[in-house]
């Protein structure tokens, strides 16, 4: 019994360490504004008497803003309302000019690109045009 305890109490701490990362704060904070703009769309399919005529407007909302957010680059905003929020809550902020290096491995092992890359192309842009491609078939 004592050593499942001592086991929780590491795998707790693990969870702990990884939700005080960068990375993950970024992707909440990715993730809360994207299923921001598709929840309407969201509830409104859930419901029984949904005339197909509103939900393919609704449909069409929800590109329209995934797609301004792509193209009027929200990036700038998100970037710093997550830095905003990690300065508050002491969670270490990359340089955005630093190599990139996927957690747990060397440098010498990472791709070689930067944080502002990975974060922008790898991470923001691949989500927003994932959500698109899903709505646009």
């Amino acid at each position: 019994m004592e050593g499942e305890s001592t086991r929780q109490k590491v795998q707790a701490k693990h969870i702990l360490a990884l939700v005080r990362t960068f990375d993950f704060v970024f992707y909440v904070h990715l993730l809360i504004k994207v299923l921001g703009i598709t929840n309407d769309l969201s509830m409104a399919l859930q419901k029984k008497d949904q005339n197909i005529a509103n939900a393919i407007r609704l449909v069409e909302v929800c590109k329209r803003r995934l797609q301004h957010m792509r193209d009027i680059d929200q990036f700038d905003l998100l970037l710093n309302k997550v830095r905003a929020f990690c300065e508050k809550y002491d969670i270490d902020v990359p340089d955005m000019d630093d190599t990139y290096v996927i957690l747990g491995r060397t440098r010498r092992n990472a791709p070689q690109k930067s944080n502002s890359h990975h974060y922008l192309v790898d991470v923001f842009y691949s989500i927003l045009d994932m959500q698109l491609l899903e709505l646009n078939s």
